[in-house]
């Protein structure tokens, strides 16, 4: 996961996933392709059967490369006029509908897995990763995807492919990129709204 624009001076800045995130795709597709070499060659002595297995190894071996290639466009750009969002589907954000950014567990809806309740935060409040969710590098699940929302001032969520963490790729400047997030709406965006009286 990297930017390619390291300050706010720049023209635009772009977050993507890099190839360890997409490591276990990979790796299942590697099998795939052994086991479909191992079923055909199997299949000269067992006949059709093994050589339909075969096939159908091979054809999860071409699904897990076409996972791995539309993973590895999954990208964020932010540029002055907005967020561009390229996961399964396209989005663009301009600054003006962002509220703020919601750092959690892909798939929580409401409470984090440290406790506590995380409602639509605040205008430019954002939680940090790890120490949110009371996780460390030891701690963390291997299957966790930790990534961030946009918030948006309708109250509607979009989640942003890049920048993430899992279990099996960690990425140590992953707050400091949440914090550019922010950085860039402030530049960028509305002034933040004052904040409700109780």
């Amino acid at each position: 996961m990297t930017a390619a624009t390291p300050g706010l001076s720049g023209r635009e800045v772009r977050f993507t996933l890099d190839r360890g995130f997409r490591r276990p795709l990979a790796q299942r597709g590697a099998l795939a392709l052994v086991l479909a070499g191992l079923a055909a060659a199997v299949g000269t002595v067992l006949g059709t059967p093994m050589f339909i297995a075969a096939a159908l190894c091979g054809l999860a071996a071409a699904g897990y490369a076409v996972a791995y290639a539309w993973q590895g466009r999954f990208r964020t750009a932010l540029t002055p006029e907005g967020i561009s969002v390229r996961g399964y589907v396209n989005h663009f954000v301009p600054w003006s509908a962002v509220a703020g950014f919601a750092v959690r567990p892909h798939g929580a809806v409401s409470p984090l897995a440290g406790g506590g309740e995380d409602p639509a935060p605040p205008m430019g409040v954002y939680r940090s990763s790890m120490r949110a969710m009371g996780a460390t590098r030891r701690t963390r699940p291997p299957r966790l995807l930790i990534t961030v929302q946009v918030v948006r001032t309708d109250g509607h969520r979009l989640t942003l492919r890049a920048p993430a963490v899992t279990g099996w790729q960690s990425d140590a400047d992953f707050d400091d990129k949440v914090r550019m997030l922010e950085q860039w709406r402030r530049q960028h965006g509305p002034p933040p709204l004052p904040a409700p009286r109780p």
